[in-house]
């Protein structure tokens, strides 16, 4: 019998649930994967990037799962319905672009402009810039500055502009009149030959000429190429500019390119305050390409330059950087829908590592293991590491290799180990090379958890880590010392006798950390919700708001406290609470100084204000 490519998939039945279908044929790698076109398939076992162009989603986790574990039918199906609830909720933009050909040259020879628009002129369009030298074609350019302004290059100079000629009526009065006869029947002025006798001038009754007038020019490029050894200062980030020796490298820029906005930003629920330039900006620290930057509207990425490395999502505190293939909520259905044998071991790898693995390993089965592909594993924060466990995982494995360029991960890694181990005196987590990796079966009576627990709906990172947190504190029956996490677990404290309740501090907590009860005036407080950004320190402005490092995580620490209470300044009309009796005080004092202003009126409410401001002005 001929050995086929076996695998499973999900269709949609004609009268009732999806069905979980086998599938054996023939299969060529590079081209096209056919199922069977009169039936819906919703997902399959497979690999894209070996059968890109199928048009049907291709699921690596589910063929792993089927070739490499003991999973039952149930628990296969459930599988496939995760995988099919992944592939529905992939949200990111896509697009293509084409390639730019603009480019600025700079040269100091004219000469060499000359050569290189001829051999290049009719491909790319070319805006010439001499450094020295007078040529009638070209400008010549001083205080010439360059800045990298995301994928592109910022041209800034000045060039002399001695002739309006808009104005110029072409009566060659001004050609006539010149000693040096620098001035061409073109209107082109030779700086070379030019002594600056201002005759032209003189001769110009209406005033078209200035001798030494200049322009500021700013031009903007995808690239600059600097020809004939030109010396000039440029940026510490000159990605975009290039010298002679280095056209084939610029060439190769110009191709056309798929982009997929696959990092997602989320202004609301992020803590960098773009109009305070202050907050958390852990997502820029730990771009190594340059492609997240800030501004008055917050954090933005730059999808040109991000090369979906995942250390931003890793490092973000609250979860405003997202994955795009598999955001923080979609995973947590994700998890619920399948069923996980407690105690199992998960196994994460990107598409390429579990094809490998596939290849070499296809038919040695282990139970209680359960293989995901993960697009990038430095996408994982230690939030999604406990969520695994909590969901019932007790061991996780990492198929990546530990070298620099994953540091952030492995730092994740250590930190979620440290919170684990801590609490119940073992490692989780682990990276392994993927040549080396070696299934390993659990028994389901290993995992230390009596008790999962199923996250609710995604708000914000913060704030699902804190109901993990909590929930391992109460299992492990003591709390985490904090001495091995820097400055992950902070507190805000409150000089209550200073606080106004002015509330300042409350416009720019997105986490909800910081909260208020508008009828009994209290400014409240979680801890567990808090990212520690400063920005409720930087805006309070009788600056009685501090933040300082917890030593000790329990209980206490993800239980709201009240920072500040205040006695309620009460309308004297209709008794309703219209602010603290300490910031009207603090109002009335300074308005008191001032003898037009008639300050009982601000013993009242907005609306019994306005009423008793009109009965004034009637009476």
């Amino acid at each position: 019998m001929e050995k086929l490519f076996s695998t499973v998939y999900l269709t949609v039945s004609e009268d009732g649930p999806n069905v979980l279908r086998d599938y054996h044929g023939k299969l060529s790698p590079g081209g096209q994967f056919k199922i069977d076109e009169t039936k819906k398939v919703l997902v399959a076992g497979g690999f894209p990037n070996l059968t890109p162009d199928s048009g049907i989603p291709l699921s690596p986790t589910l063929q792993l799962n089927r070739d490499m574990t003991s999973c039952s039918d149930t628990a296969m199906h459930l599988i496939a319905e995760a995988e099919h609830l992944r592939q529905q909720n992939q949200h990111y933009h896509s697009y293509l672009i084409e390639p730019d050909y603009r480019i600025c040259v700079v040269a100091d020879d004219p000469s060499s402009l000359d050569t290189f628009i001829e051999n290049y002129g009719g491909i790319l369009e070319i805006e010439p810039l001499l450094m020295a030298d007078s040529h009638p074609n070209y400008s010549t350019a001083s205080e010439l500055h360059f800045e990298q302004k995301g994928s592109e290059c910022l041209v800034s100079y000045r060039k002399r502009s001695p002739l309006k000629k808009e104005l110029c009526t072409y009566c060659g009065a001004c050609g006539e009149s010149c000693p040096e006869q620098c001035i061409s029947p073109q209107l082109f002025i030779d700086f070379n030959k030019c002594s600056f006798c201002k005759e032209c001038e003189k001769v110009c009754e209406i005033n078209a000429i200035d001798i030494s007038g200049v322009e500021e020019i700013v031009l903007q490029a995808p690239a600059v190429l600097l020809l004939d050894d030109v010396k000039i200062e440029l940026p510490e980030n000159s990605s975009s500019i290039f010298r002679e020796d280095q056209l084939p490298e610029y060439f190769k820029t110009l191709y056309s390119a798929e982009i997929k906005e696959v990092v997602c930003h989320n202004n609301s629920i992020c803590q960098y305050s773009g109009k305070l330039d202050a907050g958390c900006s852990r997502c820029i620290d730990s771009c190594p390409y340059g492609a997240i930057t800030k501004g008055e509207s917050g954090i933005s990425v730059d999808h040109l330059l991000c090369e979906e490395c995942g250390n931003c999502v890793s490092v973000c505190p609250t979860g405003a950087m997202q994955n795009g293939y598999l955001a923080d909520n979609t995973l947590l259905h994700y998890l619920k829908t399948l069923a996980i044998p407690q105690g199992a071991e998960l196994v994460l790898g990107s598409e390429e590592e579990l094809h490998t693995l596939w290849w070499y390993s296809r038919n040695s089965k282990n139970d209680n293991v359960f293989y995901m592909e993960y697009s990038s594993l430095r996408f994982l924060s230690r939030y999604h590491l406990l969520l695994f466990f909590v969901s019932g995982f007790s061991k996780v494995t990492l198929l990546i290799e530990e070298s620099p360029r994953n540091a952030f991960l492995l730092r994740e890694v250590t930190k979620a180990n440290a919170i684990v181990s801590g609490l119940f005196d073992i490692t989780f987590a682990q990276i392994s090379a993927p040549s080396e990796f070696a299934a390993t079966a659990i028994e389901e009576s290993l995992h230390p958890l009596p008790t999962l627990l199923a996250v609710e709906d995604f708000t914000n990172r913060r704030a699902a880590l804190a109901q993990i947190l909590s929930h391992l504190i109460t299992l492990a029956g003591k709390p985490l010392i904090n001495d091995k996490f820097d400055k992950d677990f902070l507190s805000l404290s409150c000089e209550e006798k200073g606080c106004t309740h002015c509330f300042a501090c409350l416009s720019e907590c997105k986490t909800r950390a910081l909260q208020t009860d508008e009828e009994q005036l209290s400014l409240t407080y979680q801890a567990g919700f808090c990212v520690g950004c400063g920005v409720c320190v930087k805006v309070c402005p009788e600056n009685v708001l501090s933040l300082g490092s917890s030593s000790i995580i329990d209980q206490q620490y993800f239980s709201r406290v009240n920072l500040a209470q205040a006695e309620p300044a009460r309308c004297r009309e209709c008794g309703k609470v219209y602010g603290s009796k300490k910031s009207l005080e603090k109002v009335l004092h300074i308005l008191s100084a001032k003898e037009t202003v008639d300050v009982t009126h601000f013993e009242y409410c907005s609306d019994c204000r306005v009423i008793k401001l009109f009965e004034a002005h009637e009476s």
